[in-house]
């Protein structure tokens, strides 16, 4: 009978033990009971995870965008930059003295010495200073800027997808090609003017050789002048000149005004071939008065 009696006191103090390591283990350091997390603050908690990662890899893909953009544009400026000087090497050796004698001329013309070269961003302070508004000069830039990075893009995705050297490519990268012209008919031809001559474009037709027995000669055209008009048509290229031309009636007298020396002067010549060969400039615009 005793030693029932001790066996079960035995098993009650196990049991009063086992309780009490089992509390004791449930409990944090400090004696608080631990609860298991919620399953909706893990969630919030794998979420918000995610969404920093995301972010982060957002920002990483945009720095290296505009990191691409900025090389891209450096690499065109300098191509531009060495084809341009290539080209005027070849006009100088084909041109001999009279070639000598037209670089002379645009020097003066652009009023520091030098023309500007190879194509470059548009210069605000530039067009603002000649009478621009601004609000206008930066409504336009953001414009060229937005059709650059949407090129930019565009070769982005062609390059992660495969299709950078095919005619999709090709195809959707002239789509998103800057038109010049349009920019003539939206905000004038005095910006169109400013506009190329700030980017480093060709904005004047320069006469660099007079055929002997041509139009040309007969009306007293010399190499040097710069053409800003036929038959009353702004001129910037020499295709805008060759086209203006062609039109009308061969043979009729039809003004043309051309800068020389600084001076505009207008002359009268039979429409059609002028017997000139033309080079192209980039020449300050004069500022308006």
């Amino acid at each position: 009978m005793t030693r029932g009696i001790q066996f079960a006191a035995a098993l009650a103090v196990a049991a009063a033990l086992g309780a009490g390591a089992t509390a004791f283990l449930s409990r944090d350091p400090v004696g608080a009971p631990l609860e298991a997390p919620r399953p909706e603050v893990a969630a919030e908690s794998g979420a918000a995870a995610v969404s920093a990662s995301a972010r982060t890899d957002y920002d990483a893909r945009i720095r290296g965008l505009a990191a691409a953009l900025e090389q891209e544009r450096a690499e065109r400026v300098g191509l531009a930059a060495e084809v341009a000087s290539l080209s005027g090497e070849l006009a100088r050796v084909r041109r001999g003295s009279v070639g000598q004698a037209t670089a002379r001329s645009h020097a003066a013309a652009s009023g520091d010495g030098a023309a500007p070269k190879g194509p470059r961003p548009l210069d605000v302070d530039a067009l603002v200073g000649a009478g621009f508004p601004e609000q206008t000069v930066r409504e336009f830039k953001a414009n060229v800027d937005q059709m650059e990075l949407d090129r930019l893009y565009l070769r982005d995705i062609a390059s992660r997808e495969g299709w950078l050297n095919t005619s999709r490519f090709r195809e959707e990268t002239e789509a998103l090609k800057f038109d010049m012209a349009s920019t003539r008919d939206d905000y004038g031809e005095e910006f169109y003017d400013w506009m190329l001559y700030s980017t480093g474009h060709p904005n004047r037709v320069a006469i660099g050789d007079v055929m002997t027995g041509s139009a040309a000669e007969g009306v007293g055209l010399q190499p040097g002048d710069e053409v800003l008009s036929y038959d009353g048509q702004r001129i910037f290229s020499a295709t805008e000149l060759r086209d203006a031309t062609i039109e009308g009636e061969v043979g009729h007298l039809t003004p043309i005004e051309v800068m020389r020396n600084g001076r505009l002067t207008r002359l009268m010549v039979p429409r059609g071939p002028l017997g000139i060969r033309v080079d192209a400039a980039t020449i300050e615009p004069q500022r308006p008065s």
